[in-house]
């Protein structure tokens, strides 16, 4: 018979999942909404001290019987890649849900009004604000750490398949979920005055949809890969002000212009987490949690 409750439907009780930059902001809301419903939740990032408060004031007594537990580690790193899956294998044998989240900003070239300026004012100030440097590093993490971390995590992911959580009903369909947090920096047409967050992004966008092919199609290893496209939320890029728990104070986003005439909130941040975690019939998709932005401005939808 089915069970069409909420707690049902979503529950990840017995569930291992990885969060990377998973203690603050968008990652941090990730991590609860994926323990609030069961999961023992890894967040990482580079920051321990960050990962240890926000595990100790958010993944404790939780009523979903979920946990976070705090990892030290570098996404960009293949030799911090290898240690990390090492010990969640040692701890658990398994991981059935893997979300990219670490970013980065990059290099930002604000201009006050770019229809007075002429060519060579365009030019100057880009060039003179803008490094190779920064663009590569900008791509490091937020694209090309995803290809790596995934890859990484694969042998794990494949014996989440074969051991399914205890959530899932016998002969119920199950299969373990890469979700990764892109932006709907990448769908978008406009700069936003960070022309290498929003290729960074895009790039990832696309890498989702390769990953997806490659690992269901190509491989039959029956692994989803997932985009979660956020639009405004609460996080220490968007606002730079995290609160002494790790969540992060919208300050003046809240008047950010989108059809919503808001910013997102921590609890549907987790929704939309947790739909693509638990959805198995979702697959290869891009899901913008926006307020309608895309919507609202030149996008590539």
């Amino acid at each position: 018979m089915s069970n069409f409750a909420a707690n049902s439907i979503f529950s990840l009780a017995g569930a291992v999942a990885v969060v990377t930059g998973g203690g603050t902001g968008i990652g941090l809301m990730a991590a609860k909404g994926l323990a609030s419903q069961g999961a023992k939740v890894y967040i990482t990032g580079r920051r321990l001290e960050v990962l240890q408060n926000s595990a100790k004031v958010h993944g404790t007594n939780l009523s979903g019987g979920g946990s976070i537990v705090p990892l030290q580690a570098d996404v960009t790193s293949k030799d911090d890649l290898r240690a990390l899956a090492a010990q969640i294998e040692k701890a658990d044998g398994k991981v059935h849900v893997l979300i990219n989240n670490a970013g980065v900003e990059g290099p930002v070239t604000r201009l006050e009004d770019k229809e007075a300026l002429s060519a060579k004012d365009l030019s100057e100030k880009h060039l003179a604000n803008e490094e190779f440097e920064n663009w590569d590093s900008t791509f490091k993490l937020n694209n090309s750490a995803v290809f790596f971390a995934t890859f990484a995590f694969l042998p794990l992911l494949e014996a989440g398949n074969k051991s399914p959580p205890s959530s899932v009903g016998s002969g119920a369909p199950w299969s373990a979920a890469v979700i990764n947090i892109t932006s709907i920096s990448g769908l978008v047409k406009l700069s936003q005055y960070h022309y290498a967050y929003n290729a960074s992004k895009a790039a990832a966008n696309h890498l989702t949809a390769m990953l997806s092919h490659e690992l269901n199609f190509a491989s039959k290893l029956n692994i989803r890969v997932n985009a979660l496209a956020p639009g405004l939320f609460p996080s220490e890029m968007t606002s730079g002000r995290p609160s002494k728990d790790g969540s992060t104070d919208p300050g003046d986003l809240a008047n950010h212009a989108n059809p919503a005439g808001r910013t997102g909130t921590a609890e549907e941040m987790a929704s939309a987490v947790l739909f693509l975690a638990t959805n198995t019939f979702t697959n290869g998709q891009i899901l913008a949690v926006d307020g309608g932005f895309v919507a609202a401005v030149p996008s590539t939808r």
